[in-house]
């Protein structure tokens, strides 16, 4: 797993994830996407997966908490752009509707 990079555009926090979001990385990356959300004043957060090539368990427990945060803050949480191997897990696990699955023009 690569460090995260991030854009702000007009209405949205971008985080770009890449590499694998396994047990041993997930709770580093949480601390920094918590920073992140944290620090920004816009509405809404879009995290791009285009490069994630694998997510067990931990990633999908991280995507849940940080949608979560978004969501107690008051900002939409949203999935961009998902590689066919996290398209396939989130469709798998039936989390299509939960993560609102955001175009890939949105990122």
């Amino acid at each position: 797993m690569e460090k995260p990079l991030y854009t702000e555009t007009d209405q949205a926090l971008v985080i770009r994830l890449s590499g694998e979001i396994v047990m041993d990385l997930a709770a580093n990356l949480k601390a920094e996407l918590t920073l992140l959300i944290d620090a920004t004043q816009k509405p809404e957060v879009v995290c791009n997966m285009r490069r994630v090539d694998f997510m067990d368990s931990s990633g999908v427990g991280l995507l849940i908490g940080i949608r979560r945060l978004c969501q107690d803050k008051g900002k939409a949480f949203s999935v961009a752009d998902p590689s066919p191997a996290i398209r396939k897990l989130i469709s798998v696990l039936r989390l299509t509707e939960f993560f609102a699955i955001a175009p890939a023009d949105a990122s």
